[in-house]
């Protein structure tokens, strides 16, 4: 008797498609095959069949996705060989930086060298880019702003435009070019195809969809994509944020970070106080000319500099995929230039990190940017002190074991004979030497440098319990206070970190503390609580006035009433 076969259900798998798949022309395909591209990345597969029909086409996806060739394809593709004198441009690309309209001429170039790509933007004299243009080109990559100069001096003619192209559209608009994108394309043909790419879709860019694309195809690939970094969150309070900044860098960096800030002081200021901590850092912003900062970025991705320190508008465009880690500095005012600043590391393939520092007063901007990007961040606190030593002793160690045999043997004999002699103490005088001395005491909660973090464990259930302990214990004012159900911790003064004895507690110094965690990242299930200062008794009798942020309890002068305002979130005694 046959049994009945059993049903196998079978999943049909959409093949990887590959670029001889497409429509495009032996020469492109050459073209590819030299540099070795044989599949196209996510975006190129979804727009290239519909731009190489003529299409006008609306996409979406990250910086460093492979937009570039997604037009630039179909631009090569479609337009042939011309050497006439004088001709006008047939392809217009416009970005935002001088950086990226560089990058993009540079993909063009290599991918269609059958055509003549001229560069414009601005920063640099007017005089070699018009004559330039006089000549006749095929391809305009430009910046808005000299773009647009160029129009009105009658040297830029766009009547004989194919194919318009605005790459990171969102970034424009960020940077105040809507009048003249919108101006430009009015100068073109109203029969061209047009290329929309932007990460985000703002207000603005979607009135120039609407206004100038024809029907176009909306490929959204934001939606689809997974975060390719890790972000995590820490609290540092802006005063002692330099130094937590420095400690991140050591802790979490690879080989490259870049570092957003709000103003250019600041970088500059960023650049020269991570440079004395020993980070190779420069900064980027915009009172370097082009070739300063075309320079700066050489050696950021030759490796000479590690760090790079810029503004939002500073570092748009440039497109360095090995980037490891992305600090924000400060919190940014919107989430699209959160999106944009964090997409710089996770790309190619590659895992990155994001650290976001913000400062006590900012946990409910911290909130709104999670609500708005739709991802928690991990809490952590800053890196202690004996992990930033461990990783630079660790890095010192891996160089010496680098270098060469010949210098090497040059120190062998003087380095057998300190070790002979037993000589820590030279050992120890070399290694603050590299590394730094002992440093400054700093909070484990907060990062705020002139406290120390007390573990106490034992029967403390609520904050009051240890104020009231502490304060029998003679310890003169209290910093944050955060209680779990592992242990209380204490931030003391320095000169109160010892010897503090309390009944029935083990009070000893917190190696680690616990970061704080939440069901919404707005109210922390851990009760964590700010400054508290009893520093004795005035000549009334009184106790000293109470600082800081409204929370938790509140005193309301030297001697006013407590009031118990409880928001479950971080409050300053």
């Amino acid at each position: 008797v046959l049994e009945k076969p059993e049903t196998v259900l079978v999943e049909t798998v959409k093949p990887q498609p590959v670029f001889t798949d497409y429509p495009l022309p032996e020469h492109v395909l050459h073209a590819l095959s030299r540099k070795g591209f044989t599949t196209p990345t996510a975006i190129q597969a979804e727009a290239l069949p519909h731009a190489l029909k003529g299409k006008d086409v609306l996409g979406q996806a990250r910086t460093g996705t492979g937009k570039t060739l997604a037009f630039g394809l179909p631009i090569a593709s479609r337009l042939q060989e011309d050497h006439s004198r004088g001709r006008a441009p047939r392809a217009l690309i416009l970005t935002p930086t001088r950086e990226l309209a560089l990058q993009v001429a540079g993909e063009l170039e290599w991918v269609s060298p059958h055509l003549e790509v001229v560069t414009i933007y601005g920063g640099t004299g007017y005089g070699l880019q018009a004559g330039v243009l006089k000549r006749g080109c095929d391809v305009v990559v430009a910046t808005p702003g000299r773009a647009l100069d160029y129009l009105e001096k009658r040297i830029l003619s766009l009547h004989d435009v194919e194919i318009a192209v605005l790459d990171e559209a969102d970034e424009m608009l960020s940077m105040g070019f809507e009048e003249d994108v919108e101006t430009l394309l009015g100068a073109t043909a109203k029969e061209r195809q047009t290329l929309l790419f932007s990460a985000t879709l703002p207000n603005w860019a979607k009135k120039i969809a609407s206004e100038h694309l024809i029907n176009p195809v909306h490929i959204n690939l934001i939606r689809q994509e997974e975060v390719t970094y890790e972000e995590i969150a820490i609290e540092a309070p802006l005063k002692n944020r330099a130094g937590i900044l420095s400690d991140v860098l050591h802790a979490h960096h690879g080989a490259k970070a870049i570092i957003f800030t709000h103003t250019k002081a600041e970088t500059d200021e960023l650049a020269k106080q991570l440079t004395i901590s020993g980070h190779k850092a420069e900064a980027i912003n915009g009172d370097l000319n082009q070739v300063q900062r075309e320079r700066v970025i050489a050696r950021f991705r030759n490796g000479q500099v590690g760090v790079l320190i810029g503004t939002n508008v500073a570092a748009r465009g440039l497109d360095i995929p090995e980037v490891d880690l992305v600090i924000h500095y400060r919190i940014p005012s919107e989430s699209e230039a959160y999106q944009h600043r964090s997409g710089r590391t996770g790309r190619a393939g590659r895992k990155g990190k994001v650290v976001l520092l913000y400062g006590p007063k900012e946990i409910r901007e911290l909130a709104q940017l999670e609500r708005t990007v739709s991802r928690r961040f991990k809490r952590s606190t800053a890196p202690t002190a004996q992990e930033v030593q461990d990783v630079k002793l660790s890095n010192l160690l891996a160089n010496a074991k680098s270098q060469s045999k010949e210098n090497k043997a040059f120190w062998q004999e003087t380095a057998k004979g300190l070790v002979e002699r037993g000589d820590s103490d030279t050992l120890a005088g070399l290694l603050a030497m590299l590394l730094g001395g002992a440093p400054a005491a700093r909070s484990l909660l907060t990062g705020e440098e002139g406290w120390v973090t007390l573990r106490l464990d034992g029967n403390l259930h609520n904050v009051a319990q240890v104020v009231r302990r502490l304060k029998e214990a003679g310890v003169a004012e209290l910093g944050r206070i955060q209680v779990s159900n592992e242990a209380a911790f204490v931030d003391v003064l320095p000169e109160d970190a010892d010897g503090v004895m309390v009944e029935g507690i083990k009070v000893s110094r917190a190696k680690t503390a616990p970061a704080i965690t939440a069901e919404r990242p707005d109210r922390p299930r851990d009760r964590s609580f700010n400054r508290f200062e009893n520093r004795g008794s005035d000549s009334r009798g009184s106790e000293r006035g109470f600082r800081g942020r409204t929370g938790g309890q509140r005193r309301d002068g030297p001697r006013g009433n407590f009031s118990q305002k409880r928001r479950g979130q971080d409050s300053r005694y």
